[in-house]
């Protein structure tokens, strides 16, 4: 399915980690799940579980809206390397560890807690692997689960508003990097947007084609519909396996959809096809998806793939950006 440098993981070989007792190999829980469905954070708590796995809630672990780290108030922003480092010390991670993210059936935004993790620089993007398949398959490879609801005194069920002031905190934790340039602002967008000249640089888009085209409203108030001028539609569910949106497709067609957008291969000395590449959908979320699907298809490098962090609700939001519908 995927190359031996691949960081995707099928159930199999994440039994074969769990059942190893090496206590560096950490389970996390990273589903999300859009506002109004299902509550990823409720879910783990209740159960089932992957025994002794952690949940990382990508909510709790972006700055807080108003804060010096995030003042346009937007969700799921990456976090600082401070916030990281706090919020690693309390789910008792260290950099030596080995992280085993996976979602739970029908969850296909577990992306952004992996890309988190593994694309932010914080953590060694060597030691994150996302597991490919959902707890039914885990089940049904023999592996047990956990079930029951936790007890509030748990030490695995915490809220970064338990962590005060985590900015004169001096975390234990040492980052891989102290940051990484994953992520692009609004300012660095309207330069691809408004230049038309850019060539090194392509912005591709994860919502649906109604909502890119413009066909169908935004699920979010006050936002116009449309796209960014020059950007491309790659829906993020169409890169997922239908019957499991916990699995991709098969990398060659994962490829295959990304070619077939408009995302070409890089040809040495070719200066025309672009090398960067910019990763935006609703809120930041699903443009994850892209993120691991482009570098694990093996389109681009890893430090070659950027996620527009505010996204649609902040370019979409803004009364002044340059919007097209067809």
């Amino acid at each position: 399915m995927t190359s031996s440098s691949s960081s995707l993981v099928t159930i199999k070989q994440a039994i074969e980690a769990h059942k190893s007792n090496n206590s560096n190999n950490k389970f996390i829980d990273g589903s999300w799940f859009m506002p109004g469905t299902r509550n990823g954070r409720s879910e783990y708590i209740s159960g089932p579980r992957i025994p002794g796995a952690l949940y990382l809630d990508i909510d709790d672990v972006s700055p807080q809206p108003g804060s010096a780290d995030n003042p346009n108030s937007l969700p799921h922003m990456k976090p600082s390397s401070k916030l990281f480092a706090c919020t690693m010390d309390r789910m008792g991670i260290t950099p030596d560890d080995t992280l085993y993210v996976y979602g739970t059936p029908g969850c296909g935004f577990n992306h952004r807690a992996y890309w988190t993790l593994s694309s932010t620089g914080y953590h060694d993007p060597s030691k994150v692997k996302l597991i490919q398949g959902s707890l039914d398959e885990w089940k049904e490879c023999g592996s047990e689960l956990e079930y029951g609801e936790l007890k509030d005194d748990d030490t695995r069920l915490f809220k970064m508003s338990d962590i005060n002031d985590y900015e004169n905190a001096s975390p234990k934790y040492t980052c891989f990097q102290n940051d990484a340039s994953s992520v692009v602002d609004m300012e660095q967008v309207l330069q691809v947007v408004e230049d038309d000249s850019s060539s090194d640089t392509i912005i591709v888009d994860a919502r649906s084609a109604g909502r890119f085209y413009g066909k169908d409203p935004e699920p979010r108030e006050g936002l116009r519909s449309g796209h960014m001028p020059n950007a491309i539609n790659v829906p993020f569910i169409s890169l997922l396996d239908s019957s499991d949106m916990t699995k991709f497709k098969p990398m060659e067609e994962v490829r295959e959809i990304f070619v077939n957008a408009g995302i070409k291969p890089l040809v040495k000395g070719d200066d025309n096809v672009p090398t960067k590449v910019i990763c935006s959908c609703g809120s930041g979320v699903t443009a994850a998806a892209l993120a691991v699907g482009l570098e694990e298809c093996g389109l681009r490098e890893k430090e070659d793939i950027v996620i527009y962090d505010g996204s649609w609700i902040e370019y979409g939001g803004n009364q002044e950006t340059p919007i097209v519908t067809d």
